[in-house]
């Protein structure tokens, strides 16, 4: 298996520090809003990559924070914490607030059929822990205290800027940041920062009362419960700098490694005409609104089927289009169900083969899989000959089936495998259209009335348009 790894900018051959066990940390919420889309966008290729080491026979040790203070607002170091000004918006106690949007998070992470974590730690659970890496970095000489405020001394990292490419060289050409007198340098970034007078998340430390930087709260995490150097580490792409570049410094500031191995991206998810989502430009779409428009199940089809590294353009046509895929899937696996014939068809098990070598290759090349599922359609395109002219037996089914129940576990789509609840939804789909296509035919649209129609026959399904105007129907 091959990985994009980000920290060497190639893909290189994935091997486990511990055989036959994958350790891997994924950046979590900061939970001062539910999630968006561009979260559930991560979350579901993370899942997918954790699947598919479960495919392949792996035990994944999964950890992913919770961030709960302190994110500043732009993820700077000089500004409001994004919970407490939030809180403070929605006249709300900041961890009534965050209690209220984690519970957003698992809702919508559950129907979205996401496996949780081994470990969802959370920050204000890991102060001490915190304060003592701290002072560490402080007794390391690589922190200073400044104001009650506690800095990370960049000057002092070898090859900072190794994962971005930001080198100090290259933001001190080409940056424009508001100067703090007192650091070090302009981009040395906190670790700890001091309390306002009115902040309600504040502890005790030696510097004085204040909270964690963000950077320094998954460096703790991470490293707490996956070892200094563990598999994989995760994120968006937007996290490459500067979260974790500024957790690569920590870990040498702490006398570490590289906290990863590998550190895999996630491409971020645009809006259909390719500019970035956002509520100002109109594009921005929630989890909520989508999830009702397009149902969970189609949204992580969506989401899973699309390459975890590719930026994604999201909007009703490609929606439409992996929905339209996902049916001809379920349909095929229906139609292979009820078309069972008494002859072992031997080239129809070569060309399953074929599918799980090829399904194997794709997803050992980068988790590419738009390529697995193309490999799905090649063979269900073959498959289809021998389904309509019943030349397969019950084992011949069964392998088939088995295979893509495998599969399925790292997609978790194909609700048609469950037969019974195939039926109801290919019944619920049926029904729908038959109804979508009386409407054309009262209003003599009768080019979209035969479309659907069509639709109907294709779904291996007879349709009976009744004297007194009705249309039954009955699945083949």
């Amino acid at each position: 298996m091959k990985i994009y790894n980000t920290l060497t900018r190639q893909k290189t051959e994935f091997v486990p520090q511990h055989p036959g066990e994958v350790r891997m940390y994924v950046c979590g919420v900061t939970v001062y809003m539910p999630p968006h889309l561009g979260h559930i966008r991560t979350y579901v290729a993370y899942d997918v990559i954790k699947k598919y080491f479960e495919y392949l026979g792996d035990r994944v040790f999964y950890v992913r924070n919770i961030t709960d203070v302190g994110s500043i607002v732009g993820d700077a170091d000089e500004g409001e914490d994004k919970i407490l000004l939030k809180a403070n918006e929605m006249k709300m106690h900041p961890l009534e607030l965050v209690d209220y949007n984690i519970q957003q998070m698992w809702y919508y992470l559950d129907a979205l059929r996401c496996d949780r974590p081994n470990i969802s730690p959370r920050a204000t659970g890991h102060i001490v822990d915190i304060i003592e890496a701290v002072q560490k970095m402080i007794d390391n000489g690589y922190a200073y205290v400044l104001d009650g405020n506690v800095y990370c001394d960049v000057t002092k990292i070898k090859n900072y800027g190794i994962l971005s490419g930001n080198t100090l060289e290259s933001l001190n050409a080409g940056a424009r940041i508001e100067v703090n007198e007192g650091k070090h340098s302009p981009y040395d970034f906190a670790v700890w920062k001091k309390a306002q007078d009115n902040s309600a998340l504040r502890w005790n430390s030696p510097w004085g009362e204040g909270y964690p930087g963000w950077h320094i709260e998954c460096s703790v995490m991470s490293t707490k419960y996956l070892g200094e150097h563990f598999d994989i580490h995760g994120g968006g792409l937007d996290l490459r700098f500067p979260h974790h570049e500024n957790e690569i410094a920590q870990s040498q500031a702490l006398g570490c490694a590289c906290p990863a191995e590998y550190w895999v991206h996630t491409g971020m998810l645009l809006a259909q005409d390719g500019t970035k989502m956002s509520k100002s430009a109109g594009n921005y779409i929630t989890v909520s609104d989508a999830v009702e428009k397009w149902g969970a199940k189609n949204l992580r089809w969506f989401f899973a089927s699309s390459h975890y590294r590719s930026p994604i353009k999201f909007g009703d046509d490609v929606m439409q289009a992996s929905i339209a895929g996902l049916e001809r899937i379920d349909n095929f696996i229906y139609n292979l169900r009820h078309n069972c014939g008494a002859e072992h068809n031997e080239k129809l098990i070569e060309a399953l083969n074929k599918f799980k070598s090829s399904f194997e290759a794709e997803m050992n090349d980068d988790f590419n899989t738009p390529n697995a599922v193309s490999a799905l359609f090649d063979f269900i395109k073959v498959a289809n000959v021998a389904v309509s002219s019943h030349q397969y037996n019950a084992d011949d089914m069964e392998q088939i089936i088995a295979f893509l129940r495998r599969v399925n576990a790292i997609f978790k789509c194909f609700d048609s495998l469950d037969e019974e609840h195939a039926v109801d939804e290919r019944e619920a789909k049926v029904q729908s259209l038959i109804a979508e296509r009386n409407i054309f035919r009262q209003n003599k649209d009768w080019a979209n009335a035969d479309k659907i129609k069509q639709q109907i026959l294709e779904m291996n399904v007879e349709i009976f348009d009744n004297k007194d105007g009705t249309t039954t129907f009955k699945l083949k």
